[in-house]
């Protein structure tokens, strides 16, 4: 059975199954989720973690956490499964993060339509992650028109720009 699959779960189901399994080897896990979904909900950034283990690394631009939480890089989109780089950019998310200690720095937008927290995964060399993979070509920088910037916005789009520059991974098709 492959245990790598991740699949979103609706908060309320969480709920409503946490005291039929508190005593399973699931219960603690869903309960630490639970308890980090009102910090996320009220988007509190004194209640979200400020550092996190990368336990699994999703796709290019998201990983999950040894706490259950799932971390959406913020600022960035990646290659989706079955598009071009979507390995490549995997791949290089995984040299970067997996099974490592990362801190995580907030933006004006702390998480998603889909419960995932959004924060820029920071190594302890201080290398940001978002800008790493922008800089790289496989991750692409997201402006959100009638929104407020991004703070490392100007980083991300200096890096974009070097990158297609050079025709890096996403960009390499640019003429």
């Amino acid at each position: 059975m492959n245990n790598d699959k991740f699949v979103l779960v609706p908060v309320e189901l969480l709920k409503n199954i946490k005291d039929l399994i508190k005593d399973s080897q699931y219960g603690d896990e869903v309960r630490k989720i639970l308890e980090s979904r009102e910090a996320i909900e009220s988007q509190d950034v004194t209640k979200l973690p400020k550092e996190g283990h990368v336990k699994r690394v999703i796709d290019g631009d998201t990983v999950e956490l040894q706490n259950g939480l799932v971390l959406r890089y913020v600022g960035i989109t990646a290659p989706e499964a079955g598009e071009n780089y979507y390995k490549e950019s995997t791949e290089e998310n995984k040299k970067l993060v997996k099974d490592k200690e990362i801190k995580l720095e907030y933006d004006n937008y702390k998480s998603d339509k889909f419960g995932r927290i959004l924060a820029y995964p920071i190594l302890s060399d201080g290398t940001n992650v978002s800008i790493e993979l922008v800089k790289k070509g496989l991750a692409e920088l997201v402006i959100y028109q009638k929104r407020r910037s991004f703070i490392h916005q100007e980083e991300l789009l200096k890096a974009q720009e070097e990158a297609k520059q050079k025709h890096l991974g996403i960009w390499s098709n640019n003429n």
